[in-house]
C-alpha cells in the first residue's frame, strides 16, 4: 500500500451546546494540494472512509492521485492510501459495493491515447484501505471527438453503475455492471445549439418506476435550467424547466449555479440552486431549497439569505425520515460553511456554522450516517488552501436556541505548535477568556486579555485542551498539540 504523510491540523470538539456532539477534523498534505472532495462512506466497522483527489508538485512535474483516509468517528486518523493516476480523472465516484460487506468501489473516467478512447477504471478497496481488485471498461473509440463534459457517476437501485458523457454534442448514457460488463449504452439525439452540450448532476429521479435525470441549460433570453427525465432504457420521457419560484415571481433561479436534484419520497423530490431577487430596487442573493411533486408542481420552498451575502448551495441534499439536511457556503463577508436541519414542512430546526477567515469551504458531499449523525466534507481554497475538512453533527438539537448552533466561530493555528497558538475570531463574536488544561483536567493557564494568542512555551510535548469562552457564555473546547 502506497501511503503519504499527513499533518493533522486539528481535532475540535465543540462544547456547551445542549445534547450536541460535533467532530471537526482537518488534514493537510505536506507536499501537495487537494482540489476537490469526493465522498464520505461509513464503513461497516463504524469508521469513516474519505476520498479526495490531489496532486503533488515535483521538479519533474505534477503527480496526480486520489487519496483515501480512514478515520474514527472521533476524528482520529487510522490509515491512508494513495492511488496514483496518470492525469486528473474526468469524473470519479466512491461508494459501497452493493451486496458485499466491507468492499468499496472507486471508479473514474480516464482519457487514453489521442483522447478518442474513453476508459472507466474500477478499483475495489476493502475497509482497511487495501486494493483487492481492479478492472477497466473500454467505452469505445469515437474517432477523435473529444469528451466535452462528464456527469456524476452513481450506483443505481439495481446495483449497476450509471454514467454519461458528451461527445460531438451527443449525450451517451451507460449502464455498467459491477463485474465490468458494459450492459447497455444509448446515444441520445444531438442537442444542437439550443441546449448547452454538457451533462450535470445525473441521478435517480424515482425508484418505482425506475427513472433517471440529468441537467441541461436552455439558451434563451435568460438561461433556464432543465431537468431531463429518462426511463430505465435511457429513453427521454419528459423535460421540465426551472426558472421562477412561482409564489414569488421576483425571485428567480440562477441557472448554472450548482443545481441539484434529490429524491425525498415516491411522490416528491428536492431541487436546489442559487437564486436572485429584487427588493426595493436592490438585488439579493439566496440559496433556494424547493420541493416539487412528480408532476413538477411546487409544494414548498425555503430561502437562505444570510444577511444578503453571496451564497451557494452544495450539490447534495441528504434526506432521512422526516429530516432534511442541507448545506451551503457564504462567499463574501464572513467565510462560513452552514449546515441546516429542516423538518418535512421545510421549517428550520437548527443551523450550524463553521467559520474560517482565511479560506472558503467548498462543500461537495454530505452523507447520512447511522445513529442520527450526518457528515459533511469540503476542501478549502483561499489564502491557506489545500486542506480537506470533515464535520460530523448529531441530530439532537431541537430544543436549543438556533443562535447557539455555532461550530467554533474562530480559527486557531498552527496546530501542532512548538511556541504559541494564534486565534482569529469571527467579527460577530467577542472572546472573554482562554484556559488551557492538561488531559487530567488540571488548569495550567488562564488569560482574559490579549486573547489573539496562547503561549505554549514551557509545556511538555503532548495534547492539551484549550477552552475559549465567548461573550454570552458559550464555551468551546479544542484539542491542541504541543510539539
Amino acid at each position: 500500500m502506497k501511503k503519504t504523510t499527513l499533518l493533522i491540523i486539528g481535532l475540535l470538539m465543540a462544547a456547551g451546546v445542549a445534547k450536541a456532539q460535533d467532530i471537526v477534523t482537518e488534514f493537510q498534505h505536506e507536499n501537495g494540494k487537494y482540489f476537490n472532495f469526493h465522498n464520505i462512506v461509513e464503513a461497516d466497522d463504524n469508521t469513516l472512509l474519505i476520498n479526495c483527489p490531489m496532486f503533488e508538485m515535483y521538479g519533474s512535474g505534477p503527480e496526480y492521485g486520489s487519496m483515501f483516509y480512514k478515520i474514527s468517528m472521533e476524528g482520529v486518523l487510522l490509515d491512508s492510501l494513495l492511488v496514483s493516476l496518470d492525469d486528473v480523472p474526468l469524473r470519479t465516484f466512491f461508494e459501497p459495493v452493493p451486496g458485499i460487506n466491507g468492499q468499496y468501489l472507486y471508479g473514474r473516467f480516464e482519457r487514453a491515447g489521442n483522447d478518442s478512447t474513453t476508459v472507466l477504471r474500477m478499483t475495489f478497496i476493502d475497509e482497511n484501505l487495501s486494493i483487492i481488485n481492479e478492472k477497466s471498461v473500454l467505452l469505445g473509440d469515437y474517432q477523435g471527438h473529444a469528451i466535452l463534459s462528464t456527469s456524476d457517476m452513481f450506483i443505481d437501485p439495481n446495483g449497476d453503475i450509471i454514467a454519461s458523457f458528451v461527445r460531438n454534442r451527443c449525450i451517451h448514457m451507460l449502464r455498467i455492471g459491477i463485474d465490468g460488463e458494459l450492459k447497455f449504452q444509448r446515444q441520445l439525439p444531438e442537442l444542437g445549439y439550443s441546449l448547452s452540450v454538457q451533462v450535470r448532476h445525473t441521478g435517480v429521479y424515482s425508484e418505482h418506476p425506475l427513472r433517471y435525470s440529468f441537467w441541461g441549460e436552455r439558451m434563451t433570453s435568460n438561461f433556464v435550467s432543465e431537468v431531463h427525465v429518462l426511463d430505465s432504457l435511457f429513453e427521454e420521457i419528459e423535460v421540465h424547466p426551472y426558472n421562477s419560484l412561482t409564489t414569488q415571481p421576483t425571485i428567480r433561479f440562477m441557472s448554472g449555479m450548482q443545481e441539484h436534484l434529490a429524491m425525498y419520497d415516491e411522490s416528491s423530490y428536492f431541487y436546489t440552486s442559487r437564486a436572485t431577487g429584487t427588493i426595493n430596487n436592490q438585488t439579493h442573493f439566496y440559496t433556494a431549497l424547493a420541493r416539487y411533486d412528480r408532476s413538477h408542481n411546487l409544494l414548498g420552498y425555503k430561502l437562505f439569505d444570510e444577511d444578503d451575502v453571496n451564497i451557494s448551495p452544495i450539490k447534495v441534499t441528504a434526506v432521512a425520515p422526516d429530516t432534511i439536511y442541507y448545506s451551503y457556503m457564504t462567499t463574501t463577508g464572513n467565510n462560513q460553511l452552514a449546515l441546516a436541519c429542516l423538518d418535512a414542512d421545510l421549517e428550520i430546526r437548527w443551523i450550524r456554522y463553521v467559520y474560517d477567515p482565511d479560506c472558503f469551504h467548498w462543500a461537495t458531499t454530505m452523507t447520512v450516517l447511522r445513529d442520527g449523525k450526518v457528515a459533511v466534507g469540503s476542501y478549502k481554497y483561499g489564502q491557506n488552501p489545500g486542506r480537506i475538512f470533515v464535520v460530523v453533527v448529531q441530530d439532537e438539537l431541537c430544543d436549543v436556541d438556533e443562535k447557539q448552533f455555532v461550530i467554533r466561530p474562530y480559527s486557531y493555528y498552527p496546530n501542532p505548535s512548538q511556541t504559541e497558538i494564534h486565534l482569529q475570531y469571527s467579527p460577530d463574536v467577542t472572546p472573554q477568556n482562554i484556559e488551557l488544561y492538561d488531559m487530567q483536567g488540571r488548569l495550567l493557564r488562564s488569560k482574559r486579555n490579549n486573547l489573539e494568542s496562547l503561549n505554549l512555551q514551557g509545556l511538555a510535548s503532548g495534547t492539551y485542551t484549550m477552552r475559549v469562552t465567548l461573550e454570552g457564555g458559550n464555551v468551546f473546547s479544542d484539542k491542541v498539540i504541543k510539539e
